[in-house]
């Protein structure tokens, strides 16, 4: 699942190997300052196809939505026009299924983005040319991640399920880091560019941040232990981590001391993923229990349990506002959830 900037366009996919645009709501609303209720995601624009695998990977470009990038188990990445609704643009070089494609930070100069796959390799690509910029070989096993670091993509970070995070010079091409540090598949990478910190997290039960320059280890931790850390993100600021696991919490650190602010604490089954408001104040969660939760991102408090969905809620994101969130569902089904108007 994507969503534009503004949530006003949605795109999903789905194991039917096709791409479906949405409009959720009527943009010109206004919307309040209350919690959130429930709109299905039902006003289809049109739908995308092409691919001849199941569409695992979507993104937006940023900030206009002009192009979406998807990624497929047919093992290629497709950019496709927003408006014309064509495919403009086929990549292929992986010899495995494509599980993710990134584009670059949207302040990037350089027109690229990256793939990444089971075949061991990510690739970065150049969108005009659909050419390889540059292939990433060294892990062993499948890139289950891939983050780049900041507006000028100098550094890359893959994660694998070889149990590894490598760093990447996109101006040599080469790895220069070898993180092994971890014991178990790699669930999710990120950066914080700001700080020139990398953060790890692991199907091990731990995250651990690093210093992206040297690779010195800045801190562990720990609290899912005996379960799989399944997904773990930054705050815009940086100042904040919150990761999310099998046990069915989240817990919030801060990175400056290492110290841990509060546990979300809540959902009865696994909680597949996490993120932040771009504003840091709220945290949404999605998990197996069928249901998805937005919490203060300070106190740790649960404001309120969004329950709508009849099966495992996979994936979850706020609208750049904050104002809009959106759910996705095993139940075939998205969800947007508005703050209330009065």
């Amino acid at each position: 699942m994507a969503c534009s900037k503004s949530a006003n366009l949605v795109a999903t996919s789905s194991y039917d190997k096709t791409i479906r645009l949405l409009r959720p709501f009527d943009p010109s609303i206004p919307l309040a300052t209350s919690s959130f209720h429930n709109k299905n995601c039902d006003k289809e624009v049109s739908t995308l196809t092409g691919h001849d695998g199941v569409v695992f990977s979507l993104a937006f470009n940023k900030p206009h939505a002009t192009r979406l990038l998807s990624g497929s188990f047919d093992k290629t990445c497709r950019l496709w026009d927003v408006q014309t609704k064509t495919a403009i643009g086929v990549y292929r070089g992986h010899a495995g299924e494509v599980v993710g494609a990134v584009y670059a930070p949207e302040s990037s100069s350089s027109e690229c983005f990256g793939s990444y796959s089971v075949d061991g390799t990510a690739v970065v690509w150049d969108t005009a040319t659909e050419k390889s910029r540059l292939t990433l070989s060294g892990h062993s096993a499948e890139v289950s991640c891939f983050a780049f670091d900041s507006e000028d993509t100098k550094l890359i970070a893959t994660g694998s399920c070889d149990s590894t995070v490598r760093l990447w010079d996109t101006r040599v091409g080469g790895c220069f880091r070898c993180i092994e540090h971890h014991d178990a598949d790699i669930s999710s990478v990120s950066f914080d560019y700001q700080a020139n910190t990398l953060l790890s997290s692991s199907s091990d039960g731990t995250c651990k941040l690093w210093d992206a320059r040297t690779g010195k280890n800045l801190y562990d931790w720990d609290d899912h232990q005996g379960h799989e850390v399944t997904h773990a993100t930054f705050n815009a600021s940086g100042a904040l981590v919150v990761s999310c696991g099998t046990d069915g919490n989240a817990f919030i650190y801060d990175t400056l001391t290492g110290t841990r602010r509060c546990v979300l604490s809540g959902h009865q089954k696994v909680v597949n993923t996490v993120c932040f408001s771009m504003q840091g104040l709220q945290i949404l969660t999605a998990s197996t229990d069928g249901t998805a939760r937005v919490w203060n991102a300070f106190s740790g408090e649960c404001l309120q349990i969004l329950r709508g969905h009849d099966a495992e809620v996979f994936d979850c994101t706020f609208s750049y506002d904050g104002e809009v969130v959106l759910t996705a569902s095993l139940d075939n089904s998205v969800h947007v959830w508005e703050r209330e108007t009065d």
